[in-house]
């Protein structure tokens, strides 16, 4: 797809349906985060992902941008843990790397689909939204805390170090290889269905 689209009564309908499947996925956990033991794994990128595969960089950042809005403002109204709370409380940690998880997601599908198969453009779009957005939270995270010498509680900056690094560990490669075999999944049949070309081409 390319990555700028008329904006389209219609393509604004469906941009609205996924920031509100992300509002969604937001409030309820279990539809924007998956525990499988002591992995948890992020879906909310690939509703990024998505968005700029089928709509986008400009959707993809839009959406992204929403993401991140939501998790600053959770952080402030009902966080999950004391360690989302401080991380996201920092608007950069929050909403910045989400707004490049879309806009780097759309444009890694643009560039692979040029010279690959689609499949392996929105697999790549996937893997991507997932590493950029495990790479500049924790690198941001690092940055603030260790980096700037905050605390939490006794918290040292090598602890955070080493806890950054599990989290990097323990999530980020599970949720990196599922972001890039489930994206394909659920955006093939969708670029292959005729009524969402039609929509698509802002007819």
């Amino acid at each position: 797809m390319k990555s700028i689209h008329r904006q389209t009564p219609k393509r604004l309908v469906l941009l609205s349906m996924f920031i509100a499947i992300i509002i969604v996925q937001s409030m309820v956990p279990f539809l924007g985060y998956v525990t499988i033991g002591v992995v948890s794994i992020t879906l909310i990128q690939l509703t990024v992902a998505i968005s700029a595969i089928l709509l986008g960089n400009r959707a993809g950042l839009m959406t992204g941008f929403a993401w991140g809005l939501l998790s600053f403002i959770r952080s402030w109204t009902s966080p999950s843990s004391p360690l989302e709370a401080l991380m996201f409380h920092n608007p950069f940690i929050a909403i910045l790397p989400r707004i490049l998880v879309g806009l780097l997601a759309g444009i890694a599908y643009n560039v692979v689909s040029k010279r690959k198969n689609e499949i392996l453009a929105a697999s790549v779009s996937g893997l991507i939204a997932s590493v950029t957005n495990t790479i500049l939270v924790l690198g941001l995270s690092a940055f603030f805390f260790i980096g700037l010498h905050a605390t939490m509680g006794s918290v040292s900056g090598t602890q955070w170090a080493w806890l950054l690094l599990g989290i990097a560990g323990n999530n980020g490669i599970f949720e990196g290889i599922f972001s890039f075999v489930v994206t394909p999944i659920i955006v093939t049949p969708l670029l292959k269905s005729s009524h969402l070309k039609h929509l698509l081409q802002g007819d």
